[in-house]
């Protein structure tokens, strides 16, 4: 009988992996930061919520991050009624209305009770010596379909990186990644 050695009890890859394991366990803590996200990370991506519900007229809007922690340095936000909705982003001159500025916030919101309206947004980020800007331009409208029952939100937007959609209005809210335009001046 051959006598007991540790590799005979212990096999060298469940040994590998329990000491990449404690390894991480130790490590994990000085992996993760506290701080603000990195700019142009999943974490500072900023982004439009719409919000409707269906039978009212009110539209909401949100712009935040995609992470609870990221702080902009400056958030932008106008609207702009009375066009005749086409289904695509009005081609004409717009009539914004006064810009809601905000600056080191996490988030904004606004409502209107037209539709269609068309929306302007940015978000500037800065942190750790880097800077995102997020925007996004889109008109979007609440309606019922000629002939339907569903009320629907359809949005068309003059951005490349945000697709034209509709959607049922009991579907919202309903998010919308703005688009990162880089680095950059505030908004």
């Amino acid at each position: 009988m051959r006598p007991a050695t540790l590799t005979g009890l212990f096999p060298v890859p469940l040994v590998g992996v329990a000491l990449l394991l404690a390894i991480l366990i130790v490590l994990t803590p000085i992996l993760t930061s506290n701080g603000q996200p990195a700019a142009g990370s999943i974490f500072s991506q900023a982004e439009l919520i719409v919000d409707a519900v269906p039978g009212n007229s009110t539209v909401h809007f949100y712009v935040r991050a995609l992470s609870s922690t990221a702080r902009y340095d400056e958030i932008r936000f106008s609207l702009a009624g009375g066009f005749n909705w086409t289904g695509v982003y009005p081609s004409g001159a717009l009539r914004w209305s006064d810009w809601e500025n905000a600056s080191s916030v996490v988030s904004i919101s606004a409502m209107t009770n037209e539709s269609p309206v068309a929306v302007n947004v940015s978000a500037y980020y800065v942190a750790n010596g880097g800077s995102a800007l997020y925007l996004g331009l889109l008109a979007l409208e609440v309606a019922t379909p000629a002939g339907g029952s569903t009320e629907m939100l359809s949005v068309a937007s003059d951005i490349a990186g945000i697709s034209s959609f509709s959607t049922p209005v009991s579907n919202l809210p309903l998010p919308i990644t703005l688009v990162d335009v880089g680095s950059g001046g505030g908004p």
